[in-house]
């Protein structure tokens, strides 16, 4: 703890040290802070010059025991000086204007100085200035009068409420200047002076008269009644003065008259007293007259007079008497019921009077007795009876020889029997008290050691003293080793241990127990539990240490050599970077051949180059649909989609467009979905087409070409096994074929195999489609009419894939991916088209025209796109052939498997 002390004191002067240099306080000055408020101290330097603070936040400025000898006016700057001292120093004039800018400045002391008269203060200007003014001391200074009968020194100041004038030579006391310049004056020290004379000094506002030491031989009774608010008056060490006549003062709430040589007293005339204090006075007797108007007294200090006789009814009539104290006096018996009657009495102090016995006191609130110096030599078996609450007793510096056994007391905290005459205890001495807890044994006369079963009552007793006792020290006697162990068992009660000193034998004279005994008590196995307890602590602790610090050198040691590897293998590494840095600096050195390829042109991109690669954000149709932009791009897309211009179905076909780049792709694809597959050996070649797109040649070909196997084609294995169908794995899951019905042939997109295969998918299976509310119309079929739908062959939904594809192809559609299918239900919207197409030889021209453009768009356009193109080619041929059924456009499914 005291390294701790030590160490928190070193921090605290560094922090004040450190605040200080900071502040930049002067070298002759101590800078320190106190809460929020900024000290610094001065005094007893023997400056002559006022230091220069450089506009520091001061609130206390100590400047005492110096040689300054004028008021430092530059000090008004600071805003924040609360507190000024200027006490011995030499200032000898205080001019009208130097407390001007003071405005805050509440304490100013200028005691010790140099001032000989009131007027070198400007007592009625100068202190008017400092407004916040409240405490101003002035002793010391040779002033010699306070009285009005000079205005010039009249001292005038609105806020001041303490003023010290002690010392200041004062002989004449008088007049309202009180009233009339200092309105707010509360206390007033006179102290010291040689009063000659006392006169009246009316004030409404004073609380505080100090009049101790000024020679008084009575207090005026005009003095008391002109303060009518008076609290506080001191008349000590005034040695002839008496106080026989009644003084009145309503309002007096302490008064003190000690050491004035009183023998006679008469506090009568203050009802409202609480503290008297008459010490040292000549006052032999108390009687029921004394204190019989003061009954809200609360402390009375009665000690060092000649007190002999105290009546029984003395104190009666104090009821709120709560300290009492006799010490000192000649005091030889008390009554038993003296304190009865006091209820609220809690300490009383008998000590060093001529009292030879402990006798019984009754009092059921006296909480603390102090007997000690008094000439007690025994004490009455009876003696705690009457104390009920009884919590400390002092018979120190006694005659006791003995204390008797057998008494009790259930409060007894706090027992001292130090410096009496006891040589032994029972084995009954303190076995009645259960609540003690000190125990005050030092300075007697005790030889042998306590059996410790004489404390076994004494649960809560945590302090012994035992000093000054001429013990003998037997170490091998049990009884003495047991009373050590119990005096110095943790938590230790043995307060004195340091001054426990043996007395006997001789050649252990005034040693301690420990430096006595502990070469016989540690060999024999002395040591106590708690030191055993205590050693294997420490050696763990020590073995706990020793383990830590292996286990770190040797982490640091694996740390220390993993980090050298690693140097050694970056070294390497950097090394052989140098090397292979260095070669190929020697490779570009050297003289190349004469027109030679670049090394970074001729070789194809690695894999990590090419995924590095940037990517198109869209699909291209070619290098310059790539490389073209802004509004040849624009004018390319129109051509390419629609001759009149139109936007929104230029969109739909380059949506519908972008998985194939050209009309060469969309005829090699038709030549590519009816070739027939066999599974003989592969004897084809590799041709090129004009786009230089790589296919295999369809003769003789064993395996589909590659892009076909993203259309859920059998696989390359199981064409090239395949030994018949009935050895086909698809035999035993044979496809369906679906009667589409007419309407749904009509304007089907075939979207899904669902759509084909699935006989109750329908168009009311789905409510939010536009054919769930459009009915389908009834058929009309002509009167000659004779040839169903239902008669005709249905083309299959899903094309056998083994068997032979039949090519029904018409000598206008140019390959196209759309078949002719008789039906019977449009043949009415084709006639009626037909009708009215017949009207007129221009429209016949134009509708001429319109096919012409839709035959050249057809080619462009993908299989799977709009049927704008199938629609017209199928309206073309039924023109050229008018006996031909009505025909609807269905698209082709591609070869495509349900697996």
């Amino acid at each position: 703890m005291s390294r701790i002390r030590c160490y928190l004191t070193i921090t605290l002067l560094l922090i004040i040290a450190s605040s200080a240099s900071a502040l930049n306080c002067p070298s002759n000055c101590k800078c320190f802070w106190v809460l929020d408020s900024l000290c610094v101290k001065c005094a007893n330097k023997g400056l002559t010059e006022y230091p220069n603070f450089s506009d520091l936040p001061i609130d206390h400025l100590d400047l005492s025991g110096n040689n300054f000898d004028h008021f430092p006016t530059q000090f008004a700057t600071i805003e924040s000086l609360v507190y000024l001292d200027l006490s011995n120093n030499n200032i000898s004039q205080l001019d009208a204007n130097a407390l001007i800018g003071f405005t805050t400045l509440r304490v100013l002391l200028l005691a010790n100085n140099n001032f000989n008269s009131w007027s070198d203060l400007n007592p009625t200007e100068a202190f008017r200035n400092a407004i916040s003014l409240k405490h101003l001391s002035l002793s010391g200074n040779n002033l010699e009068t306070v009285t009005d009968f000079n205005s010039d020194q009249t001292l005038i100041s609105d806020s001041l409420t303490n003023l010290e004038l002690e010392h200041c030579s004062i002989t004449t006391v008088g007049g309202d200047h009180l009233i009339n310049g200092l309105p707010a004056l509360e206390r007033l020290s006179l102290s010291g002076n040689s009063l000659t004379t006392l006169n009246n000094i009316p004030s409404g506002s004073l609380r505080g008269l100090e009049l101790s030491n000024c020679s008084l031989l009575r207090i005026p009774t005009a003095l008391i009644d002109g303060l009518p608010n008076l609290e506080k008056l001191n008349v000590s060490r005034n040695f002839a003065m008496e106080i026989k006549d009644v003084i009145i003062s309503e309002t007096l709430l302490e008064l003190d008259a000690s050491f004035c040589s009183l023998d006679t007293i008469n506090l009568s005339g203050f009802p409202s007293l609480s503290h008297a204090y008459l010490r040292g006075n000549m006052l032999r007797i108390l009687d029921q007259n004394t204190f019989a108007n003061n009954t809200q007294l609360q402390t009375l200090d009665l000690a060092k007079n000649s007190l002999r006789n105290i009546q029984t009814n003395a104190f009666v009539k104090l009821t709120h008497l709560a300290t009492l104290d006799l010490s000192y006096n000649e005091i030889a018996l008390l009554d038993k019921n003296l304190f009865r009657a006091n209820d609220v009495l809690v300490s009383v102090n008998l000590s060093h009077n001529v009292m030879e016995k402990f006798t019984k006191l009754v009092s059921n609130s006296l909480r603390e007795i102090n007997l000690s110096g008094c000439e007690i030599i025994m004490i009455d078996a009876n003696a705690f009876t009457g104390l009920s609450v009884i919590q400390r007793l002092d018979l120190s510096k006694t005659l006791i020889k003995e204390f008797p056994p057998n008494m009790h007391s259930e409060t007894l905290q706090r027992l001292d029997l130090s410096n009496c005459k006891l040589s032994s205890i029972r084995n009954t001495t303190f076995s009645g008290f259960p609540e003690l807890a000190w125990l005050y044994l030092s300075g007697n006369r005790f030889t042998n050691p306590i059996p410790t079963e004489y404390f076994r009552s004494n649960h809560y007793l945590d302090a012994i003293w035992i000093s000054d006792n001429p013990w003998v020290c037997n170490c091998h006697d049990p009884t003495f080793i047991d009373f050590y162990d119990f005096l110095t068992a943790v938590p230790q009660k043995l307060k004195d241990r340091n001054y426990v000193r043996c007395a006997s034998p001789s050649y252990l004279y005034g040693k301690t127990w420990e430096a006595a005994c502990g070469s016989v008590w540690i060999p024999n196995g002395r040591s106590s539990k708690v030191e055993k307890a205590w050693t294997v602590i420490m050696l763990c602790f020590l073995g706990i240490c020793v383990g830590t610090l292996l286990y770190t050198g040797f982490k640091r040691f694996r740390k220390s050599r993993r980090q050298r590897r690693n140097r050694e293998e970056y070294r390497q590494n950097r090394d052989e970077m140098m090397e292979i840095r260095a070669q190929n600096q020697r490779m570009l050195e050297e003289p190349a051949t004469p027109n030679a390829p670049n090394f970074f042109q001729n070789n194809l991109p690695s894999y990590e180059d090419a995924i590095r690669m940037p990517k198109l954000e869209r699909p291209a149709k070619s290098m310059v649909d790539l490389t073209e932009t802004g509004h040849t791009r624009r004018k390319l897309r129109r051509s390419q989609t629609n001759p009149d211009g139109d936007i929104e179905d230029a969109d739909l076909l380059l949506d519908d467009r972008q998985r194939f780049r050209s009309e060469e792709m969309l005829s090699n694809r038709v030549k590519e979905r009816t070739a027939n597959i066999t599974p003989f050996a592969r004897t084809g070649y590799v041709a090129y087409s004009n786009s230089r797109s790589r296919r295999l040649s369809v003769e003789g070909a064993r395996f589909p070409a590659a892009h076909l196997k993203s259309q859920n084609l059998q696989s390359a294995e199981k064409i090239a096994n395949f030994q018949g169908f009935e050895h086909s794995p698809y035999t035993k899951r044979r496809p369906k074929v679906a009667e589409i019905p007419p309407f749904k042939r009509a304007t089907m997109r075939t979207d899904s195999v669902e759509f084909l295969t699935d006989p109750e998918f329908d168009d009311h299976s789905k409510p939010g489609s536009p054919f769930a509310r459009r009915k389908p119309k009834a058929p009309t079929t002509p009167a000659g009419a004779t040839t169903t739908l239902a008669d005709s062959p249905l083309a299959p939904a899903v094309e056998d894939y083994f068997g032979r594809v039949s090519k029904l192809r018409d000598s206008t559609s140019d390959d196209s991916d759309f078949q002719v299918v008789v039906d019977a239900e449009n043949s009415s919207l084709v006639e009626l088209h037909n009708t009215s197409s017949s009207g007129g030889g221009n429209s016949a021209t134009n509708l001429e025209r319109g096919r012409r453009k839709k035959r050249l768009n057809s080619t462009n356009r993908r299989a799977s796109g709009n049927f704008t193109a199938a629609a017209a080619a199928a309206g073309e041929s039924s023109s050229t052939s008018s006996d031909r059924d009505p025909i609807v456009v269905v698209h082709k499914p591609m070869r495509e498997t349900l697996f």
